[in-house]
């Protein structure tokens, strides 16, 4: 049979690396798996990878990525400066922002940590925050670029070096440091947690209305099925037919028959259409129950409300499952979602 049918599935990613080289695999690997090229991975390709996908402006999946910077007072130098204080820091980076604040974390507590300012951000907002900085004269920019060249070289290595007059110390915050601040202070909301989802087309249709969490998923376009096969997600009326441990329907019933026909109908239609079009064109008739991976990443509060909106009588099924495996993720780290 060249259909197969499997279940929905929820696998975390975990907290996205705050070390580059850590970081680009975990780009990399949401960037091929898009086009199901993961076979090309191996221990040195995510450099050039990702690399690639910054020339070319792809930046969209960049955003499965997180730098926190913490940012404290320095000694003072001597020489005249136009900033001196964490709370005048805080007014210039809002000013510099202005409507980019919108794609940055930014937290200042007395609570979580006296006299510090952190900024966190994807690699996407990033590179193009500090454009906006350096094209707006303002003086955070050779700050922030310098720490950033120093922490993730690969990326920001070509970053016009300016000295900085700013007498301000910045850390790179590690993945276990942001979780201990969220903890703290569940305002901080750092960290950026990782999902991949297995589901239907469907699904994913309505996971990505979820537009504070960033994804990239399996594509159409680009993958041609003719030779993989295609794979279904196993619709619940098939559930007492199918084997966990083979992922093959075991089973045989007048049921399991008309899927396996109705299925194996639109896999020909689509392998013909493929004689005489690209993928991108014969995937019109894929139907809405074809299996997708997709990477989903976010900040607590994002996922506290995909959860709290999915997890609910009102949701799909399969998107419910979904929501109650990341809930079940959720609580796991001693985080509950009310």
């Amino acid at each position: 049979m060249s259909v197969q049918f499997v279940k929905t599935r929820v696998q975390p990613q975990g907290i996205a690396p705050a070390e580059e080289s850590r970081a680009l695999q975990l780009v990399e690997l949401c960037g091929r798996t898009a086009y199901k090229s993961e076979d090309k991975i191996t221990p040195n390709s995510a450099r050039n990878f990702v690399l690639m996908l910054k020339s070319h402006g792809h930046l969209s999946v960049l955003e499965h990525s997180n730098i926190v910077l913490k940012i404290e007072a320095a000694p003072s130098s001597g020489a005249p400066q136009a900033l001196s204080s964490i709370s005048e820091l805080y007014g210039a980076l809002l000013d510099g922002l202005g409507f980019r604040t919108a794609y940055h974390r930014i937290h200042l507590s007395v609570r979580t940590s006296p006299g510090a300012l952190f900024i966190a951000g994807n690699l996407r907002s990033w590179i193009e925050t500090l454009t906006h900085l350096g094209n707006g004269g303002s003086p955070l920019h050779a700050l922030l670029s310098a720490a950033l060249r120093d922490f993730f070289p690969i990326i920001f290595g070509g970053e016009e070096t300016v000295s900085s007059n700013l007498s301000f110390k910045v850390i790179l915050v590690r993945e276990d440091e942001q979780l201990a601040l969220l903890r703290r202070d569940a305002a901080c909301d750092l960290p950026v947690f990782v999902f991949k989802f297995v589901c239907d087309r469907g699904i994913t249709h309505e996971v990505v209305r979820h537009r504070v969490l960033s994804f990239t998923q399996e594509s159409t376009r680009y993958v041609n099925y003719k030779n993989k096969g295609m794979v279904l997600i196993l619709p619940e009326e098939l559930y007492p037919f199918y084997d966990d441990v083979t992922q093959q329907l075991t089973g045989r019933s007048p049921l399991v028959d008309m899927w396996i026909d109705r299925a194996e109908k639109l896999f020909a239609w689509y392998r013909e259409d493929l004689d005489r079009e690209k993928p991108e064109i014969a995937r019109d008739i894929l139907p809405n129950l074809l299996k997708s991976e997709i990477f989903v990443s976010g900040r607590w509060s994002g996922w506290k409300h995909f959860v709290q909106l999915r997890d609910s009588r009102h949701a799909h099924p399969r998107i419910r499952a979904i929501a109650k495996e990341v809930r079940n993720h959720f609580d796991s780290l001693g985080m509950t979602v009310e």
